[in-house]
């Protein structure tokens, strides 16, 4: 079984560039385009870890991921966003129950090497 993405972001190129990159690693990555949409995939089906923006129509993924996070409290968060985190850190790290922060001129290699390594903590609970 691939491990599964949630990953959600309002810029639909850029998300499908980011889908493309990780299916290429092996993820299978699951796309929402805003947050209510993101938190209704999260509870339709099971993910290993979630990659969300900030800034989101309907529901931004700080708040996204505070609900995610009243759900599941192992499930790694990493934000991909274009915010500065020096602005946004209480908050991510806070309220949005981060794992990770990445800006959206990420470093592939760091991003997937992440996200990999935190299935090795997650693979001990049963999806």
């Amino acid at each position: 079984m691939k491990n599964r993405i949630l990953h959600a972001d309002d810029d639909s190129i850029f998300s499908g560039i980011v889908r493309k990159i990780l299916n290429q690693q092996g993820f299978e990555v699951y796309s929402a385009y805003d947050g209510e949409h993101a938190w209704l995939l999260f509870n339709e089906f099971s993910f290993h870890s979630c990659l969300l923006d900030i800034r989101m129509p309907r529901l931004n993924g700080i708040d996204l991921g505070e609900r995610i996070r009243s759900k599941d409290k192992h499930i790694p968060i990493f934000y991909l966003s274009g915010e500065d985190l020096a602005l946004v850190s209480a908050e991510v790290f806070g309220r949005g129950g981060a794992n990770g922060y990445f800006p959206k001129t990420f470093n592939l290699r760091e991003l997937t090497g992440r996200l990999q390594a935190s299935l090795t903590h997650t693979n001990n609970y049963i999806l």
